[in-house]
Parts: C-alpha cells; structure tokens; sequence
C-alpha cells in the first residue's frame, strides 16, 4: 500500500483543478485527484475512505462548501481542509468555524500553497497573508464605526436592504453592488448579513428563492 499523502482537488474550474492535481502529483509527490463539483460521488467515497487533505472551491454553489466543511466536521474525519479562495473572502470565517484548517488565495503562488499543505499536514493552520490583512481591516474598521443608530430589530427588510436583495437575484457581487448603490463594500455585506437573518437562510441563493416564494422581499 502506498505511504503517499492523498489530496483531492475539489473545484468548480475543471482546468484549475486539473492542473492543481497534476502539479502536486508531480512536484509534491502526492496521490492527488481532481473531482467535479457536480458529482457527488466523491464525496460519497471521501465519508467512507477519507483523505489526508482536501482543498476545497470557496465559491461552491449553493452553500456547498460549507455543506462539505461540516459533514466532514461532524463524523470527525481526519481530513484537513484548505479552501481556496478568490478576492471575495466572505465566507471564510463561517468556513473557520467549520472546521475549515487552511485558506489560500487563487492567485497566491505554488509555493503558498505547499506551505499551507505542509501546516495543516502537521496540525497547523494557515491563511494567505493578504487574507489576513483584509480581515483586519475590516475588523478594525468594524470597531471604529460610530455607534449613532441602535440595532434594527428583525422582521421586514428595510428599502436599502430590498434594493441589496433585488441586485442579489440578477446575481451581482458585493463589489458590483457597492459600486451600483454607491457605498462600501462592507455596507454591501452587512445589508447581506441582515437579508439572510431575517429571512432565517444560509445562501445568497436561498435567500433569492425565499423572497420570491413569500412574493415580497420584505416579508
């Protein structure tokens, strides 16, 4: 039986991930393999066979990659996670609380991402730096706003909020959004934020879906 390391690249781009599996196969010296996010095989063999180290798409559709994060999370495998983001780095705290050991930005080089492989390997963890950077920056910019509204309770959806959810549907990113409402994009996110609490889902998506089912976005 071979003592190789095996990974699995789970990715929505069929051309990244193969060659992501090609390099570690070569360079790495891993068992590596690519699989399509669409296929839920898998997945099926990773619960009953699992893998050392599975670098994961962030951007799944569908809440996917959270969805995958804490399947392996709750029946307590061995696999080590390592999401590979792109600029938009939203999801990663949620993805950190699943258990998630490792995020590494697409466009960071190979050699990051070894890194990365090799920490979590050990029991680490590991963020790209630029990740960490905007992390902060957003955290500090969170602690210094000023505090001149009390919090909005929950229920309806306030206009802005309506607006925020209608660009969501035609399927505009945060970026897109903050540069069409004119604001920043964390206001972007944290009318998001509020769209998905008070409609009590998990997605972008299923909040969509949600508000056309009640026919009003604001119920």
């Amino acid at each position: 039986m071979s003592d190789k390391k095996r990974l699995l690249v789970f990715h929505q781009n069929c051309l990244f991930r193969d060659c992501l599996a090609t390099y570690l196969k070569t360079s790495g010296g891993y068992d590596a393999e690519s699989a399509e996010h669409l296929q839920s095989s898998p997945l099926i063999e990773l619960i009953r066979d699992p893998i050392d180290v599975l670098l994961l798409d962030l951007n799944l559709p569908d809440n996917l990659t959270l969805k995958i994060a804490r399947a392996i999370q709750q029946a307590e495998l061995p696999t080590k996670i390592i999401v590979l983001a792109s600029e938009d780095h939203e999801k990663i705290i949620d993805c950190i609380a699943a258990g998630v050991q490792g995020c590494v930005l697409e466009r960071s080089p190979l050699a990051e991402l070894d890194m990365a492989i090799a920490r979590v390997r050990e029991g680490e963890t590991f963020c790209s730096p630029d990740i960490v950077s905007k992390m902060f920056t957003e955290l500090a910019r969170f602690a210094h706003r000023p505090h001149r509204e009390p919090p909005k309770p929950k229920g309806r959806l306030t206009g802005r909020e309506r607006e925020v959810l209608e660009l969501l549907g035609k399927r505009k990113s945060n970026k897109q959004i903050a540069a069409e409402l004119n604001v920043s994009l964390y206001t972007v996110k944290n009318h998001v934020h509020n769209i998905l609490e008070k409609l009590k889902v998990d997605s972008r998506v299923e909040a969509v879906k949600r508000a056309r089912q009640q026919d009003e976005p604001g119920v």
